[in-house]
């Protein structure tokens, strides 16, 4: 809020979409009025709602509605970029580090020696790598879970437009950030699963990935910028 801020009143909540806090005249408070559910959502016997994403209150397109497949794999991919400079930094510098104490990267094999084969240098080169790309890894994870902490999204998402909330509107917390995250990299590790979980919200009627679905998230269109500040009389 600025110094010049509104009166007491009701306003559009800036953390849920659709639903109405109270600002006290200096912060918002603990009231909140709950967003209004569309009518046929309360009918058994409509079956599924007209559009993905309806029954958490989201329109069918534009700012709020579920952000489509492509433009999330469009951020991932970005992201992605991002972590391959900090991956390629790791593994120019191990290298450069490990690769004079690694011995001949294809020593020569004396068969009639009875001294056992020393361990290739390419081999000592290829854990080097490997252990680069673990610990990109866990820099995506902090990455990740610090910039959807405190900025909402990531630089992919951001670029593109979109965020990741909770199914009810709210922000993600530390803890929510961190899970939905390890989630989706880990699920990168498991074979098939690494390849089901993303493409999941193809098909899915609210648009989410596995990592969605367990961390109870969608991933929305960014909104427009709520006006806090009181209609004019």
């Amino acid at each position: 809020m600025t110094s010049a801020n509104p009166p007491p009143g009701w306003y559009p909540d800036p953390e849920i979409i659709g639903s109405q806090r109270y600002f006290d005249g200096s912060t918002w408070t603990d009231h909140r009025f709950p967003a209004q559910v569309p009518p046929y959502l309360g009918y058994a016997g409509w079956g599924r709602p007209p559009w993905k994403g309806a029954q958490f209150g989201r329109p069918p397109y534009g700012p709020g509605a579920l952000a489509e497949p492509g433009r999330r794999l469009g951020a991932r991919l970005l992201d992605a970029l991002v972590l391959l400079a900090v991956f390629a930094v790791f593994a120019v510098v191990s290298v450069i580090l490990v690769a004079p104490h690694v011995g001949p990267l294809f020593p020569t094999i004396n068969s009639n020696s009875s001294t056992p084969a020393p361990f290739p240098g390419i081999g000592w080169i290829y854990l080097t790598i490997l252990g680069c790309a673990l610990a990109t890894g866990f820099v995506w994870v902090l990455y990740e879970t610090i910039a959807t902490t405190r900025y909402g999204r990531t630089l992919g998402k951001a670029w593109l437009h979109i965020r990741p909330v909770r199914t009810d509107g709210r922000t993600l917390g530390w803890g929510r950030s961190l899970g939905r995250i390890a989630l989706y990299w880990t699920s990168g590790l498991l074979s098939w699963v690494g390849l089901l979980d993303p493409l999941w919200c193809l098909w899915d009627e609210n648009r989410q990935c596995l990592h969605d679905k367990v961390a109870d998230t969608i991933v929305i269109n960014d909104l427009l910028p709520i006006n806090t500040n009181p209609p004019n009389s």
